[in-house]
């Protein structure tokens, strides 16, 4: 990053993308749900705003912290917006196959699922789960991201992590009063 600030490097550039792209591409798409094209868009835009905002960057501090910034705040600015959302029966269909399915050992069925409750957090809580538990920051560096305080992200992390297990008992053995049965 000191190169491309100093000197306006295209290998630098070139060497920031061929680091980050992948892991960036990954977090956009854990925020909106697998939308390919989407995520694509936001890859392309930050590093226009990496370009553009490279005099922001302060070269004492980690630059992985600092794009992930970037990315939380496009995020958090593209939910802000607006939108309309349409369910159709087909949706909900789906969603109640995933719930009644028998067979609690799939791993596949309760990836699904729980790709699904985390996409239904609210954006604040959303993001400090993934940015923990995909991407694998610490809490500093996570409160760095968010702009909030390690407390904060804590209690984020705790009603995020509350809600999902709440969702998800019928995937806890102990819930399974059939388990030990004899007939």
């Amino acid at each position: 990053m000191s190169r491309l600030i100093r000197s306006n490097d295209n290998r630098a550039l070139t060497e920031l993308y061929a680091r980050y792209s992948s892991k960036l591409l990954g977090f956009f798409m854990k925020m909106f749900k697998g939308d390919v094209a989407k995520s694509q868009d936001f890859l392309q835009d930050i590093f226009v705003r990496i370009i553009e905002k490279k005099h922001l960057f302060d070269t004492d501090k980690r630059f992985y912290s600092w794009v992930f910034t970037i990315a939380s705040n496009m995020c958090k600015t593209e939910f802000r917006k607006p939108f309309l959302m349409s369910i159709s029966n087909d949706d909900i269909e789906h969603e109640n196959l995933m719930v009644s399915d028998d067979n609690l050992s799939d791993k596949k069925s309760f990836k699904r699922l729980l790709k699904q409750k985390v996409h239904r957090l609210d954006y604040n809580h959303k993001a400090v789960f993934i940015l923990r538990f995909n991407e694998k920051f610490s809490l500093k560096e996570i409160a760095d991201i968010t702009e909030t305080s390690v407390g904060t992200v804590k209690s984020r992390l705790f009603y995020a992590t509350k809600k999902i297990t709440k969702e998800l008992q019928e995937y806890n053995p102990k819930n399974d009063s059939n388990l030990f049965k004899i007939n």
